[in-house]
């Protein structure tokens, strides 16, 4: 009996089970530890996110509190040249204009002169594509906005260059030319002294006339065309910030 071979075999049988029973557990463990690992290391990482998630909205209303100021800010000017604009084109004589004096029609042809920009703050914006963050922005429709924003920006910086040149290269020649008692002072940043009384004749002789009307006609349609653009712009702002606002509450 005690070499039966079926015997030995149902006596190393058990053994056999105990050792992939231990091999089992072992495995069993190790992948736990392993899933349990991967676990707090993507809960680490997904809070990490959140936190820079949070900080990168947090910053974004900062900025588009301030883009929201400065579209409201240029605006307001262009409302500026057009109702200088209305002023001028009213004027039909030289009559009309030693009525309301140099000084006044000084001050509205430097209205004129004023050309609406926007300087776009794009710090937050820039810092989240430049480190290759924007799936850290979890909202979809958030980051839609924002890239519609950018768009925009593109649009207005093709917009203000075409009438900064047009400024510069058609309007300014034609009052540096016709208008030197208000030219003085029209395009210096710097306080400098007027002119003489002499060369005031040189803005009533050219009120009410066709040309001059037609450049007020052009600077005004100028204005308006670039208004719009940033009214857009402010529209789209507005779908940020109140994307944002909902975000952070």
């Amino acid at each position: 009996m005690a070499n039966n071979p079926l015997r030995r075999e149902s006596t190393d049988l058990p053994h056999w089970m105990a050792r992939l029973r231990w091999f089992a557990t072992e495995l069993a463990m190790i992948v736990t530890g392993i899933l349990v690992a991967l676990a707090i290391n993507t809960w680490w990482q997904g809070r990490e996110t959140a936190q820079r998630e949070q900080s990168y909205l947090a910053d974004l209303v900062l900025d588009f509190e301030e883009n929201a100021l400065r579209l409201e800010e240029a605006i307001k000017e262009a409302d500026e040249v057009l109702e200088a604009s209305q002023i001028l084109l009213g004027l039909h004589s030289a009559a009309a204009g030693r009525a309301i004096g140099t000084d006044s029609l000084n001050y509205l042809l430097q209205t004129l002169s004023i050309l609406p920009t926007f300087q776009p703050v794009t710090r937050t914006w820039d810092d989240i594509l430049g480190a290759g963050e924007l799936q850290t922005l979890s909202n979809p429709e958030l980051r839609m906005l924002l890239a519609d924003f950018e768009s925009q920006m593109r649009l207005v910086g093709i917009v203000e260059g075409t009438q900064e040149d047009q400024l510069v290269s058609l309007f300014v020649p034609y009052i540096m030319e016709h208008l030197d008692y208000a030219a003085a002072a029209l395009f210096s940043s710097e306080t400098i002294e007027y002119p003489e009384e002499r060369y005031a004749y040189t803005i009533y002789g050219v009120l009410g006339t066709r040309e001059f009307r037609n450049w007020v006609v052009l600077r005004m349609t100028w204005a308006d065309d670039l208004q719009g653009v940033h009214m857009v712009v402010l529209e789209v702002v507005k779908d940020v910030r109140a994307e944002l606002e909902r975000e952070v509450e």
